[in-house]
């Protein structure tokens, strides 16, 4: 079996680390790094938490701490929850082993988000199971009862396929498929102000760009920040061109704090619910620009009617300003 086989054909697992106190914390995470230490043929584990339990890890692995790489939360789960994603998946493709095997297991912050951001979050780990559906590594995402939202707990019940804690590892009764759990409960978007500013594309995605950038500085945002913003809003011009849709129009308003660009097509659907979550690959394809779209917006919201002839939207969101 080839290395490439063997990355294509090996069960997921991507387990919820659910614990309530010190104890239960590492009843979980000490057998689970131990594992990655003893794996043949697997790079030193990860683990992603917390500076005090970094601290109550190397206590409880003495010596073993040594073969564990130790990283603060602080450092993965800052900016979007794409930009996590991107973190690990960059942290997977640089230190997994010859047949992809790793053992990672991070702990998200919740302090401060609010509830769209955990929302967000939460399709995000839905989003986990589908990316590496097919790949060896040994995944687990940490939820301390103590610190994490009740519904973020019950989220991960039904975004992970196995939970992982002082009863050892079981199927989840209530994992649901991430195509299912991404999509439900999505209401209607809110209607545009009618202050909004519309240009249709007409084939000119340069132009659009333009006017996402131009428009972004018009409003507050600085230098490279809305350039930036320019090539996000491409990213979804460039998918409705790569569709045919070049008679597509852009709106486009803001707040005080925040910037919004929504494209609409006039026909069309989008069927894949995780659109533009999925990293560029070797080859080039129509979703790519939705990826970097994904990475600089925090949240970019897809609709898409129930036939054809409805289209569909894109809506594209961040700060004016960045956080901190």
């Amino acid at each position: 079996m080839t290395d490439h086989q063997q990355r294509t054909t090996a069960p997921l697992k991507h387990h919820a680390g659910i614990h309530s106190c010190d104890e239960e914390f590492l009843t979980v995470m000490v057998p689970f790094l131990r594992d990655g230490i003893a794996a043949e043929d697997e790079p030193d584990p990860v683990a992603i938490t917390t500076p005090r339990k970094l601290d109550l890890l190397r206590e409880a692995l003495g010596p073993d701490a040594r073969h564990v790489d130790l990283q603060n939360s602080a450092d993965w789960y800052c900016g979007t929850p794409a930009n996590s994603m991107a973190t690990a998946l960059d942290y997977y493709v640089t230190h997994a082993g010859p047949t992809g095997r790793l053992h990672m297991a991070g702990e998200p912050l919740w302090n401060g988000r609010s509830p769209r951001q955990i929302t967000e979050w939460k399709r995000y780990e839905a989003l986990a199971t589908e990316l590496f559906t097919g790949a060896p590594p040994d995944l687990m995402c940490l939820y301390d009862t103590r610190i994490a939202p009740p519904d973020v707990v019950e989220a991960a019940r039904h975004t992970h396929p196995t939970v992982l804690d002082r009863l050892g590892v079981r199927p989840s009764p209530l994992f649901t498929q991430p195509a299912e759990y991404a999509t439900r409960d999505l209401a209607p978007l809110p209607e545009p102000p009618p202050e909004a500013v519309g240009v249709p594309l007409a084939g000119d995605m340069a132009g659009a760009r333009r006017f996402a950038a131009e428009q972004a500085r018009a409003r507050g945002m600085t230098g490279e920040r809305a350039d930036r913003f320019g090539v996000a809003v491409s990213g979804a011009t460039g998918y409705a061109a790569a569709q045919g849709l070049d008679s597509a129009q852009l709106l486009l308003w803001s707040t005080r704090e925040r910037i919004v660009c929504e494209l609409r097509t006039p026909h069309g659907r989008i069927t894949d619910p995780f659109l533009g979550f999925r990293p560029p690959g070797p080859e080039t394809g129509p979703e790519d620009g939705l990826w970097q779209t994904r990475q600089f917006c925090e949240f970019v919201d897809l609709r898409s009617g129930g036939a054809a002839e409805d289209g569909w939207t894109i809506r594209m969101e961040t700060a004016l300003a960045p956080s901190g």
